[in-house]
């Protein structure tokens, strides 16, 4: 009875039978499935009472007689039909991931090509079955695009929106969500990319999604280009990554020698090690060796004791980047051949030469050839340096740039201040494209940052464009009476700040009324030399 007991509390129905004598017990879960059992019921009666849906499974047969019954639903036929509509519905999916107009790419969480559509052969030039099972930093590294927007959404963690450059110089908006599992690990990252027409262009300048483009530093290396003259210099440039020679790049003030320095090492083999920038014009000839070289305990007044290791050996499997190579004095050029060619430096004071591998690349907007003929620069090391000569083309050559150099830049600006993005109305891109920019990429970056800190709207218009040399004609604005843009701005945000000291008892009361964060205001005070009541 005990056990009875515990067959009632089954869920699968279980019968009893008696060849002689018929049906003798039977638990609820039998009575809920057939309500005509009753004592005495034939095995065979209850045989042929069973329907298609259920399987009769029966027991060894007692000494007595009886025999114990176990039904189980017969499953197949609705699992037949739940896999034939999960196939019919796989295959709809699989056909509108194939056949979407737009680009969709999937990686694993580790950056790993799963899955690609036709669009994505078509904008990328490449088969299937040469993307997938490919890490998306190798095709970036290659080349096929960059930047990746998938290594970026792996690395913040969050949806993110940039411009993409293909092989063939196609401009792509591209957009990754990262998918995380249950642990809060990233399983998949899917991405969509539409190719930017011109008649999407002006949709492009005014997305909501700025601050998703550029909260890294990496994104300022998105080298966007749609002149055919910087798309040759990212091709050469892309080439020289692969190259571990020294080389040098040559271009006006302002045309972004650094950004492209910077740009060819995180496309080279050496991107996991340093990346070490000396601007040689920035430091007095005093200190220039020193800052180069390093130096050992007590070589000069002033000197750590400890010694100190100069830029050319913190640049060890990494890059050395010499901006205003030709401002390097005569008396250390003969220094810098050594480490060139031998790859060892000294220390000032120090016997013992180090051993530094590192890559070389050099920058100027003199003539070093010209230096070379008038004895100024050192023959041997010229002809060192230039492995490899890149020349930068000044903005006013690729106005067709300035568009996407808007939708770049403007994020950092918006995310440096703190500031809600606003959107660029068209005529102010058309008088953009119109200046003739003697400043450069530099000049327009003060520009934008004008824009955005002086604006009173959620719209940058045209009459926030008030500065009089943005306002003649070309011609008018390279005479001697320019000013450079970065003392205008620097000129009118101190006045803003001062008068905002003025005005204000707290920087936090400054911070809500410029619509910026606290951080940024005491940043701002302490460069302006302003304090305000009560700040400590």
């Amino acid at each position: 009875m005990q056990a009875w007991f515990w067959v009632q509390q089954l869920t699968t129905p279980i019968l009893v039978f008696r060849r002689e004598g018929g049906l003798l017990h039977w638990n609820r879960a039998a009575d809920d499935a057939w309500p005509f059992l009753k004592t005495g019921l034939a095995w065979d009666d209850f045989r042929s009472a069973l329907t298609s849906s259920w399987i009769a499974h029966i027991h060894e047969e007692s000494d007595d007689g009886s025999f114990l019954v176990e039904c189980h639903p017969d499953l197949t036929e609705p699992l037949v039909e739940r896999l034939r509509e999960m196939r019919e519905a796989y295959l709809e999916l699989e056909l509108i991931f194939s056949e979407a107009f737009d680009e969709l790419f999937v990686t694993d969480g580790n950056g790993i090509t799963l899955r690609v559509n036709r669009a994505a052969e078509r904008l990328y030039g490449l088969r299937r079955e040469d993307l997938i099972g490919r890490s998306v930093f190798d095709l970036e590294r290659e080349g096929v695009f960059y930047p990746s927007v998938t290594g970026l959404a792996l690395k913040l963690r969050r949806q993110v929106t940039v411009l993409q450059t293909t092989s063939d110089g196609k401009q792509l908006l591209t957009t990754a969500n990262p998918v995380f599992d249950e642990r809060g690990d990233i399983r998949l990252v899917i991405s969509t990319a539409k190719e930017i027409s011109d008649a999407l262009r002006s949709e492009v300048l005014h997305l909501e999604t700025y601050t998703d483009a550029t909260e890294t530093g990496d994104e300022q290396f998105n080298m966007v280009t749609r002149s055919p003259k910087m798309q040759q210099v990212l091709h050469l440039a892309k080439r020289l990554a692969a190259v571990d020679i020294p080389c040098l790049l040559l271009g006006e003030t302002g045309v972004g020698k650094s950004t492209l320095a910077e740009w060819i090492h995180r496309m080279s083999p050496r991107q996991r090690g340093p990346f070490v920038e000396v601007n040689c014009a920035a430091l007095p000839e005093s200190l220039l060796e020193s800052e180069l070289f390093g130096y050992e305990s007590g070589a000069f007044t002033g000197a750590l004791k400890s010694g100190k290791p100069g830029k050319v050996e913190l640049a060890h499997e990494g890059t050395l980047f010499l901006d205003e190579i030709a401002e390097v004095p005569l008396h250390l050029q003969g220094k810098l051949l050594d480490f060139v060619e031998r790859r060892v430096v000294t220390r000032i004071g120090g016997t013992r030469p180090h051993k530094v591998d590192a890559r070389m690349i050099a920058a100027t907007n003199r003539d070093l050839k010209q230096m070379v003929r008038n004895g100024r620069f050192r023959a041997d090391l010229y002809y060192r340096l230039n492995g490899v000569t890149i020349e930068l083309p000044p903005l006013r050559e690729r106005k067709e740039d300035i568009p996407y150099l808007v939708t770049m830049m403007l994020p950092r600006i918006f995310e440096e201040f703190s500031m809600k993005p606003k959107r660029v109305h068209p005529d102010v891109i058309r008088r953009l494209e119109a200046y003739h920019w003697p400043g450069n990429v530099r000049e327009f970056e003060h520009v934008l940052r004008r824009l955005v800190l002086l604006s009173n709207h959620d719209f940058i218009v045209p009459s926030d464009l008030k500065e009089e040399w943005l306002d003649e004609e070309p011609a008018a604005v390279s005479s001697g009476s320019f000013e450079p843009p970065l003392a205008k701005l620097e000129r009118v945000e101190r006045e803003i700040y001062a008068d905002a000291v003025r005005t204000y008892r707290t920087t936090y009361e400054i911070a809500e009324a410029l619509g910026v964060s606290q951080a940024t205001v005491v940043r701002k005070l302490k460069k302006y030399g302003l304090r305000v009541q009560g700040l400590r």
